[in-house]
């Protein structure tokens, strides 16, 4: 019996040029939600072709396409490359925008690379570009090739998983992460790029500088990868399905920081559990780091040392690394990601406490009562009256503070770490209510520890935030 014959299956290699970028961009969604599309643009022959196919599949589409032109002041031909942009533009009928920046000089005075210094330059002209079209996304011309050179550029680097990916089909735009940065000609080879520009008839420009040694990537694409294709003629395709390997692989990372949710959330802090931080790994700490911050609105400065000292304070349940504007510290079993600010105790001077009544303490207020808070919202402590001697003072705990503590007369600091469990972090912003001995109580916003003692006559003291005083006209 013959059966119905299989059907033919078009590898990608063998459809044209506009089609391979169309399925590749319907895969990976890079134009979901679009209606105007800001497309950058060299005049080489990636950004030409990536011009010349993005006006069409906008067609289809429905988004309308604008060009965006940046001047580097890099090379002798700069003003010639933005004329020819300008010519080509013209004549596709695509408004086109262009912007200026001498690299050299801002490179000086921002004491960065060249390479860094162009790209943040470039990036943040078409982050404006971007923001003053209304675009939904900025398309660069990057192909597999620069997707190959990536990938090798990241693992001399000695990156983990996350650089192993190398170019992703779209991402945050530098300047402007609301909007996306997408890549759709990364499944067209350099080469192809060029077919395309000459189909169209439509000469591009070229960059000699690509050919000097100067730029690490340069070196990569003339002299590096020439020899590995040597040793395996196929490394390009083995490198991007290691790309993509350790795409899907990062994934899972991304799924488990998702998951990871913090005890407490508080203006200018975060905490989790330690063993929720250690349980991410490196990768997966790394990315948390970096949410945790732009939850703080902070910026995060990371370097390899300083990830190696924030494994090793997960390991030993204590100590502290700073990471920018970003203070990370584990203490009891817990890990906080903070920006660093100064604890109310640390400005706070000691003064004496009203009995019974209310006593400020900066944005707070110590409230002193004779009988049990109704309100249980707040912790509190109750000090028997035979308990004070001379005047009862709220002051900052000091290293030698020792209290009676469940029968026996205890440092503060070793209960606040071993006893009860108070993180480092907390137990700066604690303050000691003393008389003329001892300390007969700790007091913080969420910590309340007394001798607990049993008792008819007392007082019992907690920290509120404090209300305003209102004062009535007559």
């Amino acid at each position: 019996m013959v059966g119905a014959p299989f059907p033919q299956v078009v590898s990608e290699q063998a459809l044209d040029p506009l089609e391979r970028v169309r399925r590749f961009a319907d895969r990976e969604q890079l134009f979901r939600g679009i209606e105007k599309l800001v497309v950058a643009i060299s005049g080489g022959a990636d950004s030409v072709a990536a011009l010349l196919l993005l006006c069409e599949l906008g067609k289809n589409h429905g988004f309308a396409v604008v060009a965006a032109h940046f001047d580097h002041h890099l090379r002798r031909d700069s003003t010639a490359d933005r004329d020819f942009v300008t010519d080509v533009c013209e004549q596709l009928g695509v408004p086109c925008m262009t912007g200026e920046g001498d690299v050299p000089l801002a490179a000086s005075e921002m004491k960065t690379g060249i390479e860094e210094t162009a790209r943040h330059l470039r990036y943040q002209f078409l982050a404006f570009a971007a923001e003053r079209q209304g675009a939904g996304a900025v398309a660069t011309g990057h192909t597999s090739n620069d997707h190959v050179e990536t990938v090798i550029q990241h693992i001399l680097r000695g990156s983990g998983v996350r650089g192993i990916r190398g170019m992703l089909p779209s991402s945050p735009l530098p300047g402007m992460p609301s909007l996306n940065l997408i890549r759709p000609l990364m499944c067209l080879p350099r080469e192809t790029t060029e077919v395309v520009c000459k189909t169209a008839g439509i000469e591009y420009r070229q960059d000699e500088t690509n050919a000097q040694p100067v730029a690490t990537r340069n070196r990569i694409r003339r002299s590096l990868l020439p020899q590995l294709r040597e040793e395996n003629p196929s490394v390009d395709s083995a490198i991007l399905g290691l790309a993509e390997s350790a795409r899907e692989l990062f994934r899972f990372v991304e799924n488990s920081v998702d998951l990871a949710q913090p005890n407490n959330r508080k203006p200018g802090s975060v905490v989790f559990e330690l063993e929720t931080v250690r349980a991410l790994g490196s990768e997966g700490r790394l990315l948390l780091l970096e949410r945790e911050a732009a939850f703080l609105r902070a910026q995060v400065d990371t370097n390899r040392t300083r990830l190696r000292n924030l494994e090793a304070v997960l390991v030993r349940g204590s100590g502290q690394v700073v990471f920018g504007d970003v203070m990370v510290e584990a203490s009891v079993g817990f890990v906080r990601f903070s920006t660093n600010q100064e604890s109310y105790s640390e400005l706070f001077q000691e003064q004496f406490v009203n009995l019974p009544g209310i006593t400020r303490v900066g944005e707070l207020a110590l409230q002193a009562a004779t009988t049990p808070f109704l309100d249980l919202g707040l912790p509190a402590v109750k000090v028997p009256v035979d308990r004070i001697e001379g005047a009862l003072r709220l002051r900052p705990l000091r290293s030698t503070d020792r209290m009676h503590y469940r029968g026996f007369s205890r440092k503060v600091s070793g209960i606040l770490k071993k006893a009860e469990r108070v993180p480092v972090w907390d137990r700066s912003s604690l303050l000691a209510l003393a008389g003329a001995g001892d300390v007969l109580a700790v007091l913080g916003v969420d910590v309340a520890i007394d001798d607990g003692c049993e008792g008819e006559d007392c007082y019992y003291f907690r920290l509120a935030e404090s209300v305003p005083l209102r004062v009535d006209g007559g």
